[in-house]
């Protein structure tokens, strides 16, 4: 494999992942409150069960780590019900994903990664893909839970379906960038950033970013 096409992967697997957890959000949204409860609990009793069954599989482990990711992520959407209240736990959650990254949890599980039991580890708190004969953590749960807390929080405020995706997808994906050229790097400032500067240029032109 060449390295742009592992490039081209890596970006493709991440897209992806984050297409189905907006995907899922949408769909949540058409149900009430106590059916979305429901089909959370059901789906991630299902994700579970599949690790019991498929002892292993990087299917059934991806599978959970996004049913972890919308469970929570939209759990943690519905605290969030204004500009500010976003702002802030989107400020917080980068600066935390800073010092983990730098030296803290993120750290520690990358150092271990170096080891076969530090790779099962990754397995079960990240989308991973198998490159070369070595499994591959690509994004981590925190992330995606994340990035559907956004998505739902911003749909709810009134954001195009178009700026709900793509808005928090550019920032990932921004820092997806950045972890290529780089080294491994904390996703939460550029997704925050991401959506600062939307809602920014949106307010600077003199209206509030809006369905349509």
């Amino acid at each position: 494999m060449t390295r742009a096409f592992i490039y081209l992967l890596v970006a493709l697997v991440v897209a992806s992942s984050c297409f189905v957890e907006y995907g899922a959000v949408r769909l949540f949204s058409s149900v009430s409150l106590y059916k979305q409860n429901r089909i959370g609990i059901v789906f991630l009793a299902l994700c579970s069960m599949s690790l019991v069954v498929f002892p292993g599989s990087i299917v059934a482990t991806n599978c959970f780590v996004l049913a972890v990711a919308l469970v929570a992520g939209a759990l943690l959407g519905r605290q969030v019900g204004s500009v500010g209240a976003l702002s802030t736990m989107l400020i917080v959650a980068a600066i935390v994903d800073l010092i983990s990254v730098h030296a803290g949890p993120s750290r520690w599980l990358v150092d271990q990664a170096q080891n076969a039991h530090g790779v099962r580890l990754l397995q079960f708190l990240a989308i991973s893909i198998h490159l070369k004969g070595r499994l591959v953590p690509v994004i981590g749960v925190g992330d995606l839970m994340f990035f559907t807390a956004v998505v739902s929080v911003v749909r709810r405020l009134g954001w195009s379906e178009t700026a709900a995706l793509v808005v928090p997808l550019a920032g990932i994906l921004a820092a997806l960038g950045v972890g290529i050229a780089t080294g491994f790097t904390a996703a939460l400032p550029f997704l925050a950033g991401a959506v600062f500067l939307y809602a920014y240029r949106a307010k600077s032109l003199g209206h509030e970013p809006c369905r349509g």
